[in-house]
């Protein structure tokens, strides 16, 4: 038994710290003196001390002599040094409410409206983020966005939940995907939640707002004429779009016109409609707007055969131009600057458009990202009344509307508009209050393209301008900092070299240079 010991004893200081050492970082990390944070400290204690009756002489020579007293003095400069750290680390747990943002555009901060709102918080609010182990590069990025707003008030609190491993809460809160924030405020019946898709200042501040004060704002989206289905988790669907508005307060239900349209919509949507309307239906919409309602129109363009629209005179079509004084051209758009067209295309009927109108629409966020179409044409507006048009979302001068697309080689023509040309444009009549945004292309929609670019913003930023919330369209913009660097081909070329010759020069250079000192040396 003796023998055992005696081998065994030069290894046991090394366990013993390394024991003492795993039992600091548990209490670091779990804060409390449990019974793992217990059992390794005392086992670390134990070996030293079994170290010590077994080898009396090294530790007799441990504390004498020249090495003792360096040994000390290092001992006592690493202890000194780790009080600092603890006792720092100490000073900033009990004063969570200490935060620098160190970025440059206080991307951590909350905006004022926010905090304004956080502020006058009368009842607690606890925020649930449901994420897989997939989305955990997402979750990091959501914790930290709700720190920033916990910082700002203890009213606040949140949790990371998995939804796989806990389906039945994920279910409660109706979510249809992964990571998401749910707010939520009271309890059992009297609770009320809202979600957040992205953990943007938009959304947030949205989420925010409608479990504060939950406000129903209903949209009604008309089917019957073969328009994309709410429900179709497809690459054409929309799914992902109502999902979206669902999260910012909006609820969704479908509408026939038959019985024309309900007083408690707030907007009217109608998203790539195939067939033409009937007179009662074009009639229904017609009077809903007279009467101070709002509508939201996307029509696709398809090529079928020598037919350039699909549904070209419809009697809803008639009724934009002489009401409205909006006109859907039959055209199709081809972007040839280069920066803009996805690259790729024989023809270029997919881009992306980053020039927009002044409008409440198209917040700052938006013309940062952009916003990508998918085989749109053009709008044109007119003098009409009491109606002011906005044009929404331009093309870049190099485009132009192509009247005739099977001609070879394609070129505008003089019947052709030319770019700039507006995509997508608002309208607002000051007699009867009426809003109205109408967009040549229904593909930007879809959820193949919904979360790309700034898609999702441009409709979310229009169903809130149609109800007339103009609160959320109305925060602080974030400053934006371009770092974009354009270095020209040649530059680019010598970089290259440079990047992948100088380091091999400079070693063999190096070894040129010992070789040849150490020859001259013999």
């Amino acid at each position: 038994m003796k023998n055992n010991l005696d081998r065994i004893a030069p290894f046991l200081p090394w366990l013993g710290l390394l024991l003492l050492l795993a039992g600091v970082v548990v209490y670091i990390i779990t804060r409390q003196f449990d019974l793992a944070t217990n059992l390794l400290l005392a086992g670390g204690a134990v070996a030293l001390l079994l170290f010590a009756v077994l080898r009396p002489d090294r530790v007799r020579l441990l504390f004498s002599g020249r090495q003792a007293r360096y040994g000390t003095t290092t001992l006592l400069s690493v202890l000194f040094f780790t009080a600092i750290v603890v006792l720092l680390y100490w000073i900033t747990y009990r004063n969570n409410d200490w935060r620098w943002d160190a970025t440059e555009t206080d991307e951590f901060t909350p905006l004022p409206e926010t905090v304004e709102l956080l502020e006058g918080l009368q009842e607690p609010i606890h925020v649930i983020g449901f994420y897989t182990l997939a989305a955990r590069g997402q979750q990091d990025t959501a914790q930290a966005r709700l720190e920033s707003l916990a910082a700002v008030t203890p009213m606040l609190t949140y949790e990371f939940q998995d939804p796989n491993a806990n389906p039945i809460e994920a279910q409660k809160y109706e979510l249809a995907g992964d990571a998401t924030l749910v707010f939520t405020q009271g309890e059992g019946e009297a609770e009320v939640f809202s979600k957040a898709i992205a953990v943007s200042d938009r959304d947030i501040h949205s989420a925010l707002l409608q479990v504060i004060n939950p406000v129903e704002k209903k949209v009604y989206f008309i089917t019957g004429h073969g328009e994309r289905s709410t429900e179709d988790f497809g690459q054409t669907g929309l799914s992902n779009l109502v999902e979206d508005v669902g999260g910012l307060g909006f609820t969704v239900e479908p509408l026939t016109l038959a019985g024309g349209v309900p007083e408690d919509a707030d907007a009217v949507v109608l998203i790539d409609q195939q067939t033409p309307m009937q007179p009662e239906e074009v009639a229904a919409i017609a009077n809903y707007l007279q009467q101070g309602g709002s509508a939201f129109l996307a029509r696709d363009v398809t090529i079928l055969d020598q037919a350039l629209a699909r549904i070209e005179g419809d009697g809803l079509n008639n009724m934009l131009l002489d009401e409205w004084g909006i006109r859907l051209l039959p055209d199709v758009i081809i972007e040839t600057n280069p920066q803009l067209a996805l690259s790729g295309q024989q023809v270029p009927l997919i881009f992306i458009a980053v020039d927009y109108g002044t409008s409440p629409i198209t917040s700052q966020e938006l013309q940062t990202f952009g916003s990508l179409f998918v085989i749109a044409r053009s709008v044109t507006t007119q003098e009409s009344g009491a109606v002011t048009h906005t044009e929404l979302v331009r093309t870049s001068e190099e485009s132009w509307g192509e009247t005739n697309p099977l001609a070879s080689p394609l070129q505008p023509s003089p019947e052709d508009a030319t770019g700039p040309m507006a995509l997508g444009v608002s309208a607002e009549n000051s007699a009867s209050g009426s809003r109205l945004v109408v967009f040549g292309d229904a593909d930007f929609l879809s959820n193949e393209a919904y979360f790309r670019g700034g898609n999702s913003l441009l409709f979310t930023n229009s169903l809130n301008w149609l109800v007339g919330d103009e609160t959320t369209l109305s925060l602080t913009p974030r400053e934006t900092v371009n770092r974009q660097v354009t270095i020209p081909q040649a530059q680019l070329g010598v970089l290259q070299i440079v990047s992948c010759l100088l380091g091999p020069a400079l070693m063999a250079l190096v070894g040129i240079v010992v070789w040849v000192s150490r020859r001259r040396s013999r």
